[in-house]
């Protein structure tokens, strides 16, 4: 009985052993396996995590790229738009210069740079001071404020009209200007000409209408049957002719506006025709104390097609401009040749001066109808109309050919008048 109860015990003491041994490993793998889950728990929820992240991150590179598309879209259409501008800018008669707070000129249009001659032009002329004039103006009352009244000023040989504008933000803080410019060159040419050209005409007219009119009563007041008094009627021959010359040139005038104006073709000995407007200016050349001089080359037998009365009287124009504008002692010299331009061959005739020039600001413009120059001070203007060198650059044209100027003020000026050759005498 004894025997059964001890090893009763043992077996038990033994399960006991099993059982706390199979505790022990089952802790260690129930723990071991409740570490793996734990483990795969937090990697589940980290990379649920993840996911949630990089679903965000997703979202936000979509609304990144779709905000970058937006961008380059507005990027193309703002510079489409500024080409167009600028299209726009440049097609502009009107000349328009952009400038920055501090000054820097930011854009310049085609006619902007042509009225100036150039961007680096801008600082050296009369703009730069405009700009200066209102440089501390900060506030404006509207986003475009002009910045003072229009004002007129000599520009490049043309008169110019500017108007400056500041341009303003939305909190009425100014951020740049805008120099809009006119060329109003020909419009006040319009104004001097609707000014002086009846005063003009009736100064030119007063003197051969008073000598006609002295000489007719002078003439009226002799008896019947006295000789007739030649130099009387010589002097009121000279000022009828004077006139008629006047209404003449008048008419070319019209006609050239109109569109009508022609000229008659037909072959001149050039030698001789320059010999007629030589004898006939020369006399009253040098009764003013200039010397006219004459230099022709290889025009023997040169002929020219061309209306003979025109070009008498456009190349006597010259010689007498060159005595009007000079000083007792000078000279004016005529200097005739021909030469082959671009496969046509002319007859070249140069009417050079030592006289007082023309201005560098008058120089563009004496070709135009009735442009009266400016004289040096203490000068004085020679009469006329102002019609003379228009009238004559308009006969060489009518003729196939040409007339340029080259002056130097205070030195003198050199007219080049140009005729082409008669077609026959060239083909020989």
């Amino acid at each position: 009985m004894n025997d059964m109860q001890g090893m009763s015990n043992s077996e038990t003491n033994a399960g006991l052993n099993e059982v706390h041994r199979f505790g022990s490993a089952s802790e260690s793998l129930f723990r071991r396996l409740y570490r793996g889950f734990n483990w795969r728990r937090q990697l589940e929820e980290e990379l649920s995590r993840q996911r949630v992240l990089a679903g965000r991150e997703a979202s936000r590179n979509e609304d990144l790229q779709r905000q970058y598309l937006q961008l380059q879209d507005d990027h193309r259409r703002r510079g489409s738009e500024l080409e167009r501008l600028q299209a726009v800018l440049a097609s502009l008669e009107e000349g328009i210069i952009a400038q920055d707070p501090s000054g820097k000129v930011t854009m310049m249009n085609r006619a902007a740079e042509a009225m100036l001659g150039g961007k680096k032009a801008f600082w050296d002329s009369e703009l730069g001071m405009l700009f200066e004039r209102y440089r501390d103006v900060g506030d404006i009352p509207a986003e475009l404020t002009p910045l003072g009244e229009s004002a007129e000023m000599p520009l490049n040989n043309r008169i110019i009209r500017a108007q400056l504008v500041a341009i303003g933000d939305e909190n009425r803080r100014r951020i740049g200007t805008i120099i809009i410019l006119r060329d109003v060159t020909y419009d006040a040419l319009a104004e001097r000409l609707k000014d002086g050209f009846a005063r003009h005409i009736a100064e030119e007219m007063e003197s051969p209408i008073s000598v006609i009119k002295l000489a007719s009563e002078l003439l009226s007041g002799q008896p019947e049957d006295n000789a007739i008094n030649q130099r009387l009627l010589e002097k009121l021959l000279q000022n009828v002719d004077i006139l008629d010359q006047l209404a003449l040139e008048l008419l070319d005038i019209a006609k050239m506006k109109a569109g009508t104006f022609d000229v008659r073709r037909k072959p001149l000995d050039a030698e001789a025709m320059l010999w007629s407007v030589v004898n006939g200016v020369g006399p009253d050349v040098k009764r003013r104390g200039i010397d006219l001089l004459v230099m022709t080359r290889g025009l023997r037998d040169v002929m020219v097609r061309g209306d003979d009365t025109r070009l008498q009287w456009a190349l006597g124009h010259l010689l007498r401009n060159g005595a009007d504008f000079n000083n007792e002692g000078g000279y004016v010299a005529l200097a005739a040749r021909t030469e082959t331009r671009n496969a046509k061959s002319y007859l070249l005739i140069s009417v050079s001066d030592d006289g007082i020039g023309i201005s560098p600001a008058d120089l563009p413009h004496i070709f135009e109808r009735f442009y009266r120059g400016s004289v040096s001070p203490g000068g004085t203007m020679p009469s006329g109309l102002g019609q003379g060198l228009y009238v004559a650059k308009a006969i060489c044209e009518a003729h196939g050919g040409f007339l340029q100027v080259q002056s130097r003020e205070g030195v003198g000026s050199i007219f080049t008048m140009a005729v082409p050759i008669h077609e026959s005498q060239t083909s020989a």
